[in-house]
């Protein structure tokens, strides 16, 4: 008899449900009897303790489930408030004893007096529930956050809704306070957020970067129209130029729930919300309503009791008694058919991707319980079913997917949100539009005001504290008015009037505020009444206001003594600035390594080099790193911009940010531009100063496109080239072979063109890291590292693989790079399974690893002006193969430190790899000549010292010229 061993299931993708609970700041200090309240204890009672109650439950079972719960700044002040807290202890007192008049009035109903009992007892396991906790609700979540189980995020201060505010300043307060706010509640840093609405425009994502949040949630069709469209489409984040990641709702899911038509919810074996006591007694009968009066506002304004009697039974008069049994069977019916639906969507899309995919589901926390009244139940259930009953599908946060899956695709997310038609058009009615005005005005006033006073001292003004408390307060009514619930609930006539007055209220304390502070006159006791009455966010600070721009739309340097400092420091010595589009941490192509590792080189041999380049999420503005000034300037992108339109955006910056520092008194003695997308700024500086200029081609258009031109695109970029080199007093190129190049497609004058190689740092030490993980002890690994663009050749590596396999079975290739040909290769290889492996982009330290692991490096190119690639592998000590083109070919002398392959030739490529992998005391031959030659000719401090030689001719003719 033979033993059949079940193997466990593939796990095949990932489950994050996401609820987002929120209210608005619905606290009155001296009435207890608001409408608003009421929403509150509603959502207490029907959807945050059945919520915990799960969380118990789940937890006791020991099931592993993960959700990921935002809770508002807003509602997080709701829960820690005293004296919410003890009006909601006697709201429960209030429901208990009316349930129990409910048995009384129904005694002789056999269908409705369980019921009552029913809502009795649980009003009643709820009072117990709050009273164990002590109220305190905050302190529950964070237990189950420690334990691992959820994880909570944050969202804007008071909810604003981010893309109709007018300016950065406000987007960045109503962020920098939810941070803070949150962090005094858990003792931790939000990873996530959650944006009101779902409502992002590009650009919040620089907002929100440097306070720490890694991503967010937006509706689908924010990532189905990004640009470029995502290879992964739904089914992972994409990440947005500032490093944040999005991640989409997923609209099939969110469709079965949802949806009015097709949801769950609307099933008929469910509660029916809008069949209340609250307003179903005494609609028609005196006794009745004296008998409900009690329970409904002092004003006579009904209110839900959250006693209901009846299932939903369709839009007529008829009604059929609510059977709870039935509808929890029901509830764990949809439970399953909604796991069934996902584990179907994941086998489809497991088979499509290069990871396993993520299906995002957020909804309103309210949902579940206080208008699906068995949703609670659903969830648990979901969760259970989830953890015992299948193994291809997981639950997870986005956190834990992030750090699966750190590397994802870039790309500018669009305008969206999840109010009706996925645009932000509900939040902009005609009939309350004009509120935006008034509250865009309130916004500039505080920028003025915060920016007025952002370096308080004694000296300034006599009472400091009183006047910082006025601002804060001021920051803190602001951040009121601006909720985004009263613009939503605008849109309900019903309600439109009371939205708008609180809206209004706010800003009238705020201007209240605003015309003290003016007039330096607080009146203490107002202040003191306004600091009770709206007492949340104890954490803001006004400066958060203060105006981000300055004279320049680009402030750097944000302090002036520290401006002056660096203008003096550079002012007795040439300053050459170089502009650059990428510079470390920034890395996209070879650009950035080239330029960073010559501007440090030059540094070390005493030149003042500035490197103007663009902002890096995680990397401050402005540094003194190893002797080069770095300025990163953030850009005022415009929209869904082309990479092409983005640069011109670019360009503008750096215009304005170099005339500014030139017209404040700095020195600018040479630019050294890097490629054509500075062209603009480079031309521009040196016309208005007759600053001289250098121009480095690190590559051409006509190069990288096998020598044809077709498109407009190209030929723009053709054009730009070509100004840049007419512009340039100097074009330097990394190979003969490039300028012979720009010779002929510029027609340059042969004395304008220098050749200055890449150079590479060697290690005093070689570094010995460990074999990585993916690597058999059998395995030959082929390495082959670069930008996976049609270029770079890899496809003819890919293609050769079946030949080397069929000499060396123990062959393995591993590609490190990304780039837009990603997926193309990844189909191109799939029939070699495990022998082509992807590792993506790759970070210096696990780069050095996959060299020192490599048996032989491959360089296969079909365009290449330099191929700095090639270096890295010499200095590792490995050798190489390389195709035998442009500035490569100049590099290895075949035969000698290395091989060459002819060019796009898949034979020829797989010969000499694996004559190299056969004959490995070859390979270390060749690799140790490599060695000796790149000791020779490609350090950068000697090319740092010929280079400079170039500055001081042209520094030396501009101070002539200039004196004469």
């Amino acid at each position: 008899m033979i033993n059949r061993i079940k193997s466990k299931p593939e796990l095949k993708g990932y489950l994050a449900l996401v609820l987002h609970a929120h209210l608005p700041y619905i606290r009155h200090q001296h009435r207890h009897d608001q409408l608003e309240e009421h929403w509150f204890y509603a959502a207490m009672t029907e959807t945050y303790l059945p919520l915990l109650e799960v969380f118990e439950r789940l937890t006791l079972d020991k099931i592993d489930f993960r959700l990921t719960l935002s809770l508002s700044p807003t509602l997080l002040s709701l829960f820690s408030d005293t004296l919410m807290r003890e009006r909601y202890h006697k709201h429960l007192s209030r429901l208990i004893e009316l349930a129990g008049k409910e048995q009384q009035r129904l005694r002789k109903d056999p269908q409705l007096l369980p019921l009552a009992v029913r809502y009795q007892n649980r009003f009643i396991e709820l009072q117990t529930l709050f009273e164990k906790c002590e109220g305190n609700l905050v302190g529950q979540f964070k237990h189950y956050q420690e334990k691992g189980v959820i994880e909570i995020i944050t969202s804007a201060a008071s909810y604003g809704y981010l893309p109709y505010m007018k300016t950065e300043e406000a987007i960045q307060a109503q962020i920098a306070t939810a941070v803070r706010d949150y962090e005094r509640h858990f003792q931790c840093s939000p990873k996530g957020i959650w944006l009101p609405e779902c409502g992002y425009t590009p650009g919040i994502d620089r907002i929100m970067k440097p306070y720490g949040i890694e991503y967010c949630f937006s509706d689908s069709t924010a990532v189905a129209y990004a640009s470029p469209r995502p290879n992964r489409e739904q089914y992972a984040p994409l990440m947005t130029p500032y490093g944040v990641s999005v991640f989409p709702a997923d609209p099939e899911s969110s469709s079965q729930v949802w949806s009015t038509v097709h949801g769950y919810p609307g099933d008929y074996h469910y509660r029916e919300y809008y069949k209340d006591i609250g307003w179903d007694l005494g609609s028609d009968n005196a006794e009745e309503w004296s008998y409900i009066r009690p329970y409904v506002l002092p004003d006579q304004n009904r209110v839900n009791t959250g006693i209901k009697y009846y299932r939903i039974t369709g839009k007529g008069s008829h009604n059929e008694p609510y059977e709870p049994e039935s509808a929890l069977q029901k509830a764990a019916g949809h439970a399953g058919h909604f796991l069934h639906n996902r584990q179907s969507q994941i086998e489809y899309w497991r088979r499509n991707l290069d990871r396993k995919p993520i299906i995002n589901i957020p909804f309103d926390a309210e949902l579940l319980g206080h208008w699906w009244y068995e949703g609670p139940i659903w969830l648990e259930t979901l969760c259970r079913q989830i953890f015992t009953e299948q193994h291809t599908l997981k639950m997870i946060t986005p956190s834990e997917y992030l750090r699966e899956y750190p590397v994802a695709d870039v790309g500018i997310v669009t305008e969206s949100s999840w109010c009706r038609n996925e645009a932000s058009k509900a939040p902009l009615q005609g009939n309350h539009d004009e509120l935006y005005r008034h509250l865009h005005q309130a916004e500039e006033r505080m920028i003025q005001l915060s920016t007025r006073y952002e370096h308080l001292s004694i000296k300034q003004v006599m009472n400091t504290s009183q006047l910082i408390r006025a601002l804060n307060q001021a920051g803190r009514e602001l951040l009121l008015a601006q909720s985004g619930d009263w613009a939503f609930i605008v849109d309900n006539p019903a309600a439109a009037e009371h939205a708008v007055n609180r809206c209004k209220e706010h800003l009238g304390c705020f201007h209240l505020l605003c015309d003290q502070i003016d007039r330096t006159l607080i009146d203490e006791q107002q202040l003191a009444d306004l600091e009770q009455q709206d007492d949340c966010f104890p954490a803001i600070d006004y400066r958060d206001y203060a105006a981000i721009v300055r004279h320049s739309p680009n402030h750097i340097v944000p302090e002036l003594e520290h401006w002056q400092k660096l203008l003096e420091e550079t002012k007795d010595s040439p300053n050459v600035f170089m502009l650059t589009w990428e510079y470390p941490p920034k890395h996209v192509g070879g650009l950035s390594r080239s330029v960073h590792e010559l501007s440090e080189a030059l540094a070390a041999e005493g030149q003042i080099v500035h490197v103007i380049t663009t902002s890096h999420f995680g990397a401050p503005y402005f540094e003194q790193k190893n002797g080069v000034f770095v300025h990163r300037l953030p850009i005022q992108t415009s929209g869904d911009t082309s990479f092409y339109h983005w640069s011109f955006e670019m360009n503008l910056a750096m215009v304005d940010y170099l005339v500014r520092w030139k017209e404040s008194g700095g020195r600018i003695d040479l630019l050294h531009a890097h490629d054509w997308m500075v062209m603009q700024a480079s031309r521009e500086i040196k016309q208005s100063y007759h600053i001289p200029l250098i121009a480095t081609l690190h590559a051409t258009e006509w190069g990288r496109n096998q020598g044809q031109i077709h498109t407009q695109l190209q030929h723009k970029i053709h054009q730009m080239e070509w100004q840049l080199t007419y512009e340039a007093d100097q074009v330097f190129v990394c190979s003969e072979y490039m300028r012979n190049q720009v010779h002929d497609l510029f027609s340059l004058p042969a004395q304008k063109v220098q050749v200055f190689p890449n150079g590479v740092g060697l290690a005093e030490t070689k570094p010995s890291p460990a074999r990585p993980d993916f690597l058999q002890a059998e395995d030959r690994m082929i390495f082959c590292i670069g930008r996976l663009v049609y270029e770079k050749g890899i496809q003819v590596l890919i293609a050769a693989m079946p030949a080397i396999l069929s000499q060396i079975p123990q062959a393995k290739l591993v590609i490190a790079g990304s780039g837009p040909m990603e997926q193309q290769l990844r189909d191109q290889a799939s029939h070699l399974g495990d022998r082509v492996y992807f590792a993506g982009f790759v970070g210096d330290e696990y780069r050095a690893a996959l060299y020192q692991a490599s048996d032989v490096c491959v360089i296969p190119s079909l365009y290449e002006p330099f191929g700095i690639v090639v270096l890295e592998a010499m200095a590792s000590l490995k050798p190489v193969v390389i195709a035998d083109t442009g500035g490569l070919a100049e590099i290895i002398e075949h035969g000698i430190d290395g091989y060459k392959a002819l060019p796009g030739n898949v034979e020829s490529l797989a010969w000499h790899i694996t004559d190299l992998l056969l004959q490995p005391s070859l390979g270390d031959q060749l690799a140790t000549a490599a060695y000796l030659k790149l000791v020779r000719n490609y350090q950068w401090n000697w090319i740092a010292k010929e280079i400079r030689k170039q500055y001081d001719k042209l520094t030396y003719t501009s101070k002539e010229m200039i004196e004469a």
